[in-house]
């Protein structure tokens, strides 16, 4: 007869429970869409930068700026959560001028994993 060791059947449980853990549980926050969309070319100036992630996002931990060619930060207010969806983070834009601009992200999801990017878009 076999007879299992407590440490075998520790062993054992370990495993179980970790094949059951829902992979969601190991994702961080993740850029799903942004509108001005990286490496795209807007025929007109955006009045706003919008990225949208896969997990509802912290405000307080949450940023975005955007910067022209020479490195000049153009947007100016604070990034907002969109309380009607917590996964897209928005931004207000001044009229941008014609050119190259760089956005830098970072946030925190609800389940404090941190994250961060960078992408650029041109203005025609």
């Amino acid at each position: 007869m076999n007879i299992f060791t407590r440490k075998q059947l520790l062993g054992l449980a370990t495993a179980t429970a970790v094949a059951f853990v829902p992979m969601a549980a190991f994702a961080h926050g993740k850029l799903e869409s942004a509108v001005p969309a990286s490496g795209s070319t807007v025929d007109a100036a955006p009045d706003a930068l919008r990225l949208t992630f896969n997990e509802d996002l912290e405000a307080t931990f949450s940023t975005v700026k955007v910067s022209d060619a020479k490195g000049a930060t153009v947007s100016k207010e604070k990034a907002k959560v969109d309380a009607a969806n917590p996964r897209m983070l928005t931004v207000a834009l001044p009229k941008l001028a014609s050119g190259t601009y760089s956005v830098q992200w970072a946030v925190m999801t609800q389940d404090a994993h941190k994250t961060k990017g960078t992408y650029a878009f041109q203005v025609k």
